[in-house]
């Protein structure tokens, strides 16, 4: 019997000892949203877009690289469409065929879209704080945090509505709530 007890507190040693080391390397909370220091991103999406009078979403996928003066949206699935956005405006390739130029001409109007969107991917929201409401809340689920952006501009508030962002070490999800009713889901894969 003696060799049993001492079997059994070695086993209850050990038991502390392990449960001890996973709390002690236990991934560390995440940071406050204002925290995050994304210089650049490549990631994967899926995207979901709820549109009124359809019964089923659109779903595409695709990969999403942006850095300090470019936003380059690649949608792989269902079509091959590349939205490269920078300070000298908006241009699309289709299908692998040369980029054209795409939406409008104005190459401010590229440029404030393209740090925009930078800004929104990095969390740099200091940044935003020129076109949007930006207002961090408790956290969401585990630790995640959320931050609400509204726009700024009456006319992109009537277009856009509202985009909520959620992440932890970076930004894992965005979803648009159109004023119309439609939104859109949008879930980055981990960072690479």
């Amino acid at each position: 019997m003696g060799n049993a007890a001492d079997l059994a507190r070695k086993a209850g040693a050990l038991s502390a000892l392990i449960v001890g080391v996973l709390v002690a390397t236990e991934v560390a909370a995440c940071p406050a949203p204002d925290q995050l220091h994304v210089t650049s991103l490549d990631r994967a999406f899926t995207q979901e877009k709820f549109m009124s009078g359809m019964s089923k979403p659109l779903k595409s996928e695709g990969r999403l690289l942006a850095s300090a003066d470019e936003v380059v949206w690649h949608m792989t699935k269902p079509f091959d469409v590349k939205t490269t956005i920078t300070g000298k405006g908006i241009s699309q390739s289709v299908d692998g065929k040369p980029a054209e130029r795409a939406g409008p001409e104005s190459t401010e109007v590229g440029a404030s879209i393209a740090k925009a969107m930078a800004a929104l991917m990095r969390g740099q929201w200091s940044e935003l704080k020129t076109m949007f409401t930006v207002k961090p809340s408790a956290p969401v689920g585990a630790e995640d945090w959320q931050v609400l952006l509204t726009p700024l501009d009456q006319r992109l508030q009537s277009v856009l509505g509202t985009i909520v962002v959620r992440g932890c070490e970076d930004v894992s999800l965005v979803e648009i709530t159109r004023p119309d009713g439609d939104r859109e889901t949008i879930v980055f894969s981990e960072s690479r």
